[in-house]
């Protein structure tokens, strides 16, 4: 009978071990998993949903045809101002973005404006206005009609136009992370 309850011990024993291996091997998987979660938000978290990072600032393509200022009022709702744009490199990724959401290049509303005074440009989010890439004979403000708005990809070279303010684009709107 010793023998018997000896055995049935040493049983119980391995069982609670095999237990207590099962269970620490269960709480692993769900520490590493939970890990991988918090880094794809942590990745993902700078910019929010629906807004990409490009740089050090997060952009996000509407869709939704607008005048300028009333994309600018939305970018605005939205913590953002319409996008500026600093260099080429970060003009094709704005690109990309427009590419990836409509399959074709939008022509679509960026922030530059000369409303305030007609040939000197500026960014709605106050950046310095350094880069451009306008169209060959542009800005041209056409036959005085006040195109003081900013609209990129125009023509088959994708490059900048100036336009009245009154016409209705998709836009992108960028803000800091």
């Amino acid at each position: 009978m010793v023998s018997i309850m000896g055995m049935l011990a040493v049983c119980v024993l391995v069982c609670a071990v095999m237990v207590q291996i099962k269970a620490a091997a269960v709480q692993d998987a769900d520490v590493k998993k939970s890990e991988a979660t918090n880094d794809l938000v942590k990745r993902s978290r700078p910019c929010g949903y629906g807004w990409t990072q490009i740089h050090d600032r997060c952009f996000r393509y509407i869709p939704v045809l607008q005048t300028w200022s009333r994309a600018e009022r939305d970018c605005r709702s939205k913590g953002a101002t319409l996008a500026s744009v600093h260099d080429i490199q970060e003009y094709h990724e704005i690109q990309r973005l427009i590419l990836t959401a409509t399959h074709s290049y939008q022509e679509t509303w960026i922030g530059g404006s000369d409303a305030q005074e007609e040939g000197f440009w500026l960014w709605s989010d106050g950046s310095a206005f350094l880069y451009t890439n306008w169209c060959p004979g542009e800005p041209n403000n056409h036959l005085g009609r006040n195109q003081d708005c900013l609209k990129m990809n125009f023509l088959s070279a994708k490059c900048w136009d100036d336009v009245q303010c009154s016409f209705r684009y998709p836009y992108v709107c960028a803000k800091k992370m």
